[in-house]
């Protein structure tokens, strides 16, 4: 592994070094960026890394030992290669992703482009579900999705979708993805019994543009851009809940077997970006039905984000400074009274070279109910530096 990365980060300066031709040149892009053969081949390569610093709780503590258990962490917490590009013909995509840290091959996936309202794509990659999980973690606005998102996200998975983009004008605009996965999380080639998961996410642009999955208004956009979004999964398997770890059991839920949990979900989700200021929300349901042990169990979440770049309405304000909040709750048992978990962050940005370059400080206050079933409160300072060197 550490000789492959070796090649990865000084194969760019070996080939700067080179005489270029007309069937071959190198520009920087998405990272440094070969092209051969008038375009019709192109491979990217970039590496990206985060390092950060928490301190009290580095993870959301759901046990009161873990609230008590305050420390400060200094850790790389991302550190990753991305390689894509096009083969054949610019319409013929590939993209993979390793994160270095964990040794985990992320996604790996071949996509075909070559008509906008009809697309396809097979392989391993984050489900297109939730704005907060499909936006990169290089191009979040915080340091960390909220606390939503280990609860209701379906992560990566392997599967097979199509999608695309209904080319109206103004408000006839809209998007779609429909796909169809193995429903057992990364790594997982096959379900673990007769059924498959499914998903799809419906989405409407109301001002004839779509709104790119990135965090923070960092274009500036004089014209108002918005989302607005439905999607739904249905699932059978083992696990009630997937991270990038692949799959797992939500705090409460006992080790599964083979299709004990039926889990269906939807989620609303509205996002706009104006003129500096950018805002995001959605709206989980999830309902989980353990065919082992009879239960049936109801979750409900919802989060706002908002940032914005004061400098676009106080000149004394720096322009690379960018201010934002959240606030999120959970509840893990709509039939349990007094069972939300909350979530309050507050922070800033300041961009170096857009998400490519920019440091990150943010405060969370946290009310947890634990496993112990107490609430537990606490705080929770980080600050981040994410970097992608090319």
């Amino acid at each position: 592994m550490k000789k492959i990365i070796l090649i990865f980060l000084f194969f760019p300066f070996v080939i700067f070094s080179q005489q270029q031709s007309d069937d071959f040149y190198v520009t920087k892009g998405k990272g440094f960026e070969f092209h051969f053969l008038e375009d019709n081949y192109l491979l990217q390569i970039d590496f990206r890394g985060q390092f950060r610093t928490t301190f009290i709780h580095d993870e959301i503590p759901i046990k009161d030992q873990e609230f008590i258990d305050e420390h400060t962490n200094f850790k790389i917490n991302r550190a990753r290669i991305k390689i894509g590009g096009h083969a054949f013909k610019p319409y013929f995509k590939y993209y993979f992703e390793q994160d270095i840290v964990g040794g985990n091959l992320l996604d790996y996936r071949i996509m075909i482009e070559k008509y906008p309202f009809l697309k396809l794509k097979v392989g391993q990659w984050k489900a297109r579900y939730s704005r907060e999980r499909i936006i990169s973690s290089g191009s979040q606005q915080l340091v960390d999705r909220s606390i939503l998102n280990s609860i209701f996200t379906i992560d990566r998975q392997q599967g097979i979708s199509l999608y695309g983009n209904l080319q109206g004008n103004g408000a006839a605009n809209f998007s779609y993805w429909a796909s169809v996965f193995s429903g057992t999380g990364r790594s997982g080639s096959s379900n673990d019994d007769s059924t498959f998961m499914y998903l799809l996410r419906l989405q409407w642009n109301p001002n004839g543009e779509v709104l790119k999955f990135t965090g923070s208004d960092l274009k500036i956009h004089q014209k108002f851009i918005s989302s607005f979004a439905i999607a739904g999964v249905t699932n059978t398997s083992r696990y009630t809940k997937f991270s990038t770890a692949g799959g797992g059991q939500l705090p409460g839920f006992e080790e599964g077997v083979d299709g004990q949990y039926k889990i269906d979900q939807f989620l609303l989700e509205t996002a706009f970006k104006f003129k500096g200021l950018s805002w995001q929300q959605e709206f989980h349901y999830k309902y989980i039905d353990d065919r082992i042990n009879l239960n049936q169990t109801t979750l409900i979440g919802n989060y706002v984000q908002l940032g914005y770049f004061f400098n676009q309405s106080f000149s004394q304000f720096p322009k690379s400074l960018e201010i934002f909040a959240r606030q999120a709750f959970y509840n893990p048992n709509i039939d349990i009274s007094e069972n939300n978990n909350y979530e309050y962050t507050v922070g800033c940005n300041w961009y170096f070279k857009g998400h490519k370059n920019k440091l990150t400080f943010d405060y969370s206050y946290l009310k947890t109910k634990t496993e112990d079933k107490d609430y537990m409160k606490g705080n929770r300072f980080q600050l981040q530096w994410d970097i992608s060197i090319f």
